[in-house]
Order: structure tokens, then sequence, then C-alpha cells
């Protein structure tokens, strides 16, 4: 168990005690008196949380005010106490880092998926407004891993799959290998225990199967060393479980064709010195062909440099070697938190710089996303660990995530050269701009002015950037068409009563419509009307009843002609004066279902609601009306039968006495229209 005497002997190591002033141990009583009556469900006192993750942290070496924070990251939160009452205990930069580490609380990842997004969102804020909140949060994060069994399992279960899911990559991203393997292991463990256990004994019979094979080699290389007058350290290397279980789902192979279990690291003391080493292994044992990887020259985006080969042994085993120096091993170790190592106010380097830069830009395409579904979307697609190293015509290097194609290297140009990409070529070749890039490759954007992005891209694009991009035009396309249908919607209704649009608009009716739905601007309207929010058609209701003066009546049409007698028959819904016509399609009949089709030219055409033919206009409702049946003569309509016998009887006597008992009278004669075929179902 850590106690605040550890605490203190531990930040006294590099942080000088006049700098300290007490304030650790003043910072410790104040979280002492403010957590005093809060435990755990399963045990453990939430001051005995916060004190092990001030330790996690000063282990880092970070600086005095990310440790006091950890002391009371979470009092804030908990409504312990003041933003107030916490300036002028802790002092002003403590106080303002755990103001943004308590921003954190408002929304949950344990919640909807909506409350997730916002929780992530959050996170990523207020890590672009300071970096030490990440860091603090990964260390809570690992402490509450480390006391599990303090924790509800439904609780356990949530942290070990938020961990996999958004703080493990994060660490990945950050390059901070302290937290990332322990982390990744522990949860592996909450959620596939058994898995988890299995792999554990298979590794560990294999390694020590294994490690004396390493041993031998590394013996050789330190032989080498003294041969050629050289210095460095050689030791071995353990693979974390996690890894080696992503490592056996990802490729679908068996732990005998996982090289790197146990693999050899060589610290030298610069970079020469590396690539010395480097040439003498390669020429003392055979490397194999493409598993050679220079991240000295081309850094990972999470800062991580060293060069990585595999060799076969003296005796044919495979060996896989990292080389590099000794702060790149501290890099790879403590990553963004290397650079927040105690510093005594100096300014930010350029690696935490660069890390800042990402978090905005991850920040930025989540708030790109339209739903909370996009927004995680994005967000995933950012924390990708894998990567590709590209090339411009120019030499630049242009990193981007596995499997991605040129459809993502245009966007990561620029936007617009990502909206105006026609194709692409591949060192000189030309490929689908939908195809995956190699890894090394040089690649060349065509572009036109007459391009522009596709829905199905989307489907091939890797980046969260080229998503949002694409997605964003998309939408201001649908936009701009959406806007258009409705303003020709409501042109259509102009001219139907025979006036311009401006005095459409001009209406009392249409404006206090407008006004009751909020539709301030002329847009507004046609955005509305073509999406189906709203019709105009109802605000012309009244506009076109026979009373008004605005009725379509007031300037008859030129190609008007006088209704025929089946108008008065049926009433159609709003408007009045129509040309109508029954279909031939579907011969309607008293009492049938009705509704209206509105045609260009014709008028009304008017069919059974059940009719086939309504299936080319349901998404147009714009052009559908409701009808109805009115007066007696409509029992009087002449109509078409045609009777299909289903066998030899004679089916006219049955037809006759069926009418008789009806009242109705029947009519034949070669003069009656030929009806279009009727099924007789």
């Amino acid at each position: 168990m850590i106690r605040i005497d550890d605490l203190i002997a531990t930040v006294s190591e590099f942080i000088p005690k006049e700098t300290d002033s007490g304030l650790i141990g003043k910072a410790y009583v104040y979280s002492a008196t403010l957590h005093r009556d809060q435990f755990f469900p399963g045990g453990g006192t939430y001051l005995q949380h916060a004190l092990e993750v001030s330790y996690i942290l000063a282990e880092m070496r970070l600086d005095l005010v990310c440790i006091v924070a950890g002391l009371l990251h979470d009092v804030l939160d908990e409504e312990l106490t003041g933003a107030g009452e916490l300036r002028a205990t802790v002092g002003e930069d403590a106080a303002a880092l755990i103001e943004e580490l308590s921003k954190l609380s408002k929304a949950s990842y344990r919640g909807s998926e909506e409350s997730r997004a916002e929780h992530m969102r959050q996170m990523i804020l207020a890590s672009t407004k300071d970096l030490r909140v990440i860091l603090i949060l990964l260390a809570d994060r690992l402490q509450l891993l480390r006391n599990q069994e303090q924790l509800q399992p439904d609780d356990r279960t949530a942290l070990a799959r938020e961990t996999l899911h958004i703080y493990s990559p994060i660490a990945h991203r950050l390059g901070i290998f302290y937290f990332l393997a322990e982390m990744e292991d522990l949860a592996f463990r909450i959620l596939l225990p058994q898995e988890a256990e299995e792999l554990h004994q298979a590794v560990e019979s294999r390694v020590a199967e294994r490690r004396q094979q390493i041993e031998r080699f590394n013996n050789e290389i330190n032989n080498l060393f003294q041969i050629h007058g050289m210095k460095g350290e050689v030791n071995g290397r353990t693979k974390h479980l996690y890894s080696i279980h992503q490592k056996l789902q990802k490729n679908r192979i068996g732990l005998e064709q996982v090289y790197d279990l146990l693999a050899t690291r060589i610290v030298m003391e610069n970079n020469a010195d590396c690539y010395r080493v480097l040439g003498l292994v390669h020429a003392t044992y055979t490397p194999l062909p493409g598993r050679f990887k220079d991240y000295i020259a081309l850094p990972k985006d999470n800062g991580y440099r060293s060069l990585h080969t595999t060799v076969f042994g003296s005796d044919g085993e495979i060996v896989e070697i990292q080389i590099r120096t000794r702060e790149m091993h501290r890099q790879a170790e403590l990553g963004i938190a290397a650079h927040f190592i105690y510093k005594n106010g100096s300014a930010a380097d350029p690696r935490e710089l660069a890390d800042l830069q990402w978090f905005r830009g991850v920040l930025e395409h989540m708030e790109a996303g339209k739903n909370p579904r996009e927004t995680m979307e994005l967000l995933q697609r950012d924390l990708v660990p894998d990567e590709i190293f590209v090339f411009t015509p120019a030499g630049e290097v242009i990193k981007l995530p596995a499997r991605a194609t040129a459809i993502d290297f245009a966007y990561a140009i620029h936007s617009d050269i990502g909206n105006r990409c026609v194709g692409a070529k591949v060192d000189g070749r030309m490929i689908p701009i939908r195809e995956p890039l190699p890894n090394g490759s040089v690649v060349e954007i065509i572009t036109s002015n007459r391009g522009v992005p596709h829905d199905d891209w989307l489907k091939s694009a890797e980046t969260s950037e080229a998503l949002s991009q694409i997605r964003a035009f998309l939408r201001q396309e649908e936009q701009a068409k959406t806007l258009e249908v409705g303003r020709e919607q409501c042109r259509r209704e102009a001219k139907r009563l025979g006036i311009k649009m401006d005095a459409l608009l001009a209406m009392e009716e249409v404006k206090d419509w407008m006004h009751c739905h909020s539709l301030r601007t002329e847009e507004a309207l046609y955005t509305a009307q073509g999406e189906g929010q709203v019709r105009i058609q109802d605000a012309l209701a009244k506009v076109s009843a026979p009373d008004s003066p605005h009725k379509a009546d007031k300037k008859p049409a030129a190609s008007r002609r006088k209704a025929p007698p089946m108008e008065k028959q049926v009433r159609i819904s709003g408007m009045a004066g129509l040309m109508v016509r029954f279909a031939r399609c579907c011969i309607p009949q008293y009492g049938d279902l009705l509704v209206g089709i509105i045609t260009r030219g014709q008028g009304v055409s008017i069919h059974r609601t059940r009719c086939k033919n309504l299936n080319r206009v349901k998404n147009r409702d714009e052009r559908l009306v409701e009808v109805e049946w009115v007066g007696e003569e409509a029992l009087k309509e002449k109509v078409t039968l045609v009777v299909k016998p289903r066998s030899s009887m004679k089916p006219l006597p049955l037809v006759t006495d069926t009418l008789e008992e009806e009242d109705t009278s029947l009519q034949s004669g070669p003069s009656q229209p030929k009806p279009a075929p009727i099924s007789s179902g």
C-alpha cells in the first residue's frame, strides 16, 4: 500500500524541496479531509485511490502541478469543495487543471450513445487545453484496473471495455507504453478471463523454450560489440499478453507463428551507432525480406522511433530485433509524458505542440459528426494504430492508416484536392482511387474542376479527415437539391393560382403560416417544403376555396375546358375547378376509397387507393390529393365489366340475375370501348 511518505520520497528525487515548499503534504491533508467518508463498494478508500493516482504520476517524473492535481482530481467532480476554496489551498495552476477534469462528469461513457459521444468530446476538448488532463485520466484508469476488486462486477466490465475501446488507443497514440501494456492486459483479464489465462499459460511455456535461444543470440551480439569496439546494452523484451491476443485474432494464426513473443532490444548512445549496429547484424545474420522498418528516419505519429529488423539466428531460429537510443527508449516508454517531466517552467517543446495539434484535429473531426454514431466512428478511426507511409511527388511524407486509399491521401493534402479528385497514380501507374495504397509508394493525385465526391467514397475512405469532408460536401449538395425541390413545389402552387412567386409569398395566409412554423426566410420555407416537413398546400387550402379572392378561377387558364359530368361525382380536398378523369388502370367504382394524382396539363387522375400505379409516385406526396365521393348521381355511372369464367359454365345467367336483384340495367354491344384488362384474382 502506497503512503504519503512514499509519494514525497519519490517526488524529492526529481523536484527540489524548495520548489515543493510542502505543497504535496498540504494537498494530501486537504484531500484526506474531503475524502474522509468516501469508500468503494468492494472496500478501499477514495483517499487511497487519489494517493496512488498521484504516485503513478510521480513515478513518471511529471511536474508538481500534475502530481498535486492527482491528489485532488475528483474533489470538484464529487462536489466536495468549491473552486474558490480549492484555488486558495493548492494554487491557481493545479486548481485550473482539476476544473478541466471536473467537466468530464457532465456526460458518462456508460450511458447512451449520445452520452458516450459527449463524454469523449469533453475529454478531447479538455486535453486540447492541457495535455496533463489525459495523463491524469490514464493514471486514474490504471489505478482502478489494478484495484478492480473494489468495484461492482458491472462497473468492472464497463471499465475494461472503455479502456480497450478508448483509453488504450489514446495511450498508444500518445506513445505511452508505460500505461498501455498493463492497462490492456488487466482489461483483457476482466473481459475474457478464461481466454486470457489459457493464452498466458501457452505464452509462458513457449517463452521458456525461446528464452535460452534469445540469451544465446544476445551473447553473440555482445561478442560482436567487443570484436568491433562498440558499446551498447543488449536485453530481451517480452510481448505483452493482449497484443499477442490481437495478433492471433487479426492474422488468424497460431502461437507458433508469432516470432516476436521474445525479442532482442539493443540500446545505443546515438543514431549513428544504431545504423552501424544494423549493418553489423545484417552482415552477420540473414535478414528476412520485407521485415525491416526504419522508424528513426520516419517516426510514427506517436513519436516512436526505432529500427526494426528480423533475422535468422545461428541455429535457424527467427529473431526480431529493435535498435534504438536511450532517448528513444525513454520516449517509447513515456511518450508525451516524457515532455512533461519536471522542467522548471520551460516552454512547451515541438513534440508537445504536435500532440496538442493532434487532439485539436480529433476534436474537429468529432464535431463534424452529424450524430453520436458518426462521432464515435470518427474518433475510433483517429485512434487506429496501424499506419503506412506514402510520399508526394515532391518527397513529402504522408502518414495514413493501413488500407488507406488515394481518397484519404488527397484529403490529407487539402480538402479542395480531395473534393476534386478524379484519379491517382502510384509510382507512375494509374490506379483506382478506391484501391488501398502500398506502403512506401509515391502517390500523385489527378484533379478536375468537374470532380465531386460520391456516396460510395464513404465505403473506401479510412481517415476521419476524409470521411468528415466527404459527408460535409454531400450534405451541402443534398441541402441545395432539397431547397430547389421545395422552390419548384412552391412555384407550381403559384402557377396553379395564376400568380407570381412574389405574390404568393406576400399573401397574409402564407405569411401567418410561415410564422407559425418558424420559417423566417424564403430559403427556410423551400428547405422545409423540400424535406417534407411542411406543405405549403396547407396554407393555400383556404386560398383555393371558391369564395377566396385568390382562387384559381379568378384568371382561368386558356387550356381549361368545361368539366365533364363525372366531376360532380367526386370532391377534391382543398381544390375546385380542376379537370378530373377516372384512371383506366384501376377503374374506380362508387364506394371505393379514392386518391387523386395531379398530372401536368391533365388535371387530377382519380385512382383506387390500392392501385399499383400509385407506387410510381409514393415518394412524391406533393402530387397526391384527397378525393371523396359525393352525390346520388354517382350510382348511375356506366361501367364496363369483363367476366372471365373459370370453367365451361355459362356466366351470363348468373350475372343478369345478380344485376336484376340490384336493380341495375345491363347493356352490351360492339360500340363499347375495350377496357383495360382486369385480373379476376
